[in-house]
């Protein structure tokens, strides 16, 4: 498989580092961030970003996990909090869904009329892989769920949510009307700023999208084109780090002399580069396994979970160091790419779960 960008794919990363550079620097995304985002979703929309991640048999514009790695890696460096990974990973699930319902709400994530999340996680689950145990019962046609949620990224600004559940016969995914009545919610903001949702249902009505088998195929692409968005976004978190602390140790001086001038740094800067390298190729990696079995392209995607969280906390942890106690301060971009970069780390389960995972599957 060659996996080197076309030129559609070369002005896609163009375009996008265009824009987040011009729309989402470092001093306008802390004004969002306080006084909200105003209609940036608008104009990343009118890019039609949600849309070029999908091909066009979903209502897309022929786009695959390339796009979604190139639009995640810019969005990891501009340091972008938002509903695109939520949005992109609940598409990736009801591309395999088969029904009404799933298509008519996947043609409205391709024309960016709908923002969707993910309700999957619950309390006592330590990650994506663990059955959910909130329940459902009625059907076929009426189901109400009761149970819990929690860190639901997203669901604030959800016109939609994707909820995992189980009936009485199987595991199953249902479509959550955000307004609807029979559930409390709780929202609150993570370490990196972005927005979580805690949701106790009692009762709530839901709509029945896919059930047993068609649940775990839509639950596998989920997770596969989720490990390829974090990954991706990873390298662009630990490559914007490795930017900023160039940056820093190229003017800071200690005993009259640049940062730079200190072999140290030189050689701590240089491990940086290739541990970012190193989960580049990881991502390459597990986007050559799209089409391949169910096994492989689950390996290749837990390695490439854990490498990026790994990955990604060692450079801005690194950089961090290199910036000295300032680089905790709010105001210093390396303490944010550190924020995220321990987010990655532990979403949808941390390092040992996913190592536990990828363990099984050699036995």
């Amino acid at each position: 498989m060659d996996l080197r960008p076309n030129e559609q794919q070369a002005m896609l990363r163009e375009s996008a580092r265009r824009f987040l550079r011009e729309e989402y620097a470092f001093e306008k995304r802390r004004a969002y961030l306080r006084d909200g985002a105003g209609d940036l979703w608008a104009r990343i929309a009118a890019l039609g970003w949600p849309g070029a991640v999908l091909p066009e048999d979903a209502g897309g514009l022929g786009g695959s996990v390339v796009e979604l790695a190139i639009l995640m890696e810019e969005m990891g460096r501009a340091l972008y909090v938002g509903p695109f990974l939520s949005t992109a990973v609940c598409a990736a699930m009801l591309r395999s869904v088969a029904g009404g319902r799933a298509r008519e709400l996947l043609e409205r994530i391709a024309t960016c009329e709908a923002k969707v999340a993910f309700a999957h996680l619950e309390p006592a689950a330590r990650g994506f892989f663990d059955t959910p145990t909130v329940l459902a019962t009625g059907g076929p046609a009426s189901f109400r769920i009761t149970g819990r949620k929690h860190l639901v990224h997203d669901f604030a600004e959800a016109e939609a949510v994707l909820v995992s559940a189980v009936t009485s016969s199987s595991q199953a995914l249902f479509v959550l009307d955000p307004d609807a009545s029979g559930f409390a919610r709780r929202d609150y903001k993570t370490i990196d700023n972005g927005s979580a949702t805690d949701l106790e249902f009692d009762g709530a009505a839901v709509e029945l999208i896919a059930e047993g088998e068609q649940t775990q195929r839509a639950l596998d692409e989920g997770f596969y084109w989720l490990a390829i968005a974090l990954g991706a976004e990873a390298a662009g978190v630990a490559e914007g780090a490795l930017d900023h602390t160039m940056d820093y140790v190229a003017v800071r001086k200690q005993f009259g002399r640049a940062l730079t001038d200190f072999q140290v740094v030189q050689h701590r800067i240089a491990d940086m580069f290739v541990e970012v390298e190193q989960l580049k190729s990881s991502i390459l990696n597990a986007m050559s396994t799209q089409h391949a079995d169910r096994t492989e392209r689950r390996r290749a995607a837990l390695g490439l979970k854990i490498l990026a969280g790994s990955v990604a906390a060692k450079v801005a942890g690194d950089g961090l160091h290199l910036h000295g106690g300032m680089g905790m301060t709010d105001e210093m971009p390396i303490s944010h790419f550190y924020r995220r970069a321990r987010v990655i780390e532990t979403q949808y389960g941390n390092s040992d779960y996913f190592l536990a995972a990828y363990a099984r599957l050699l036995d």
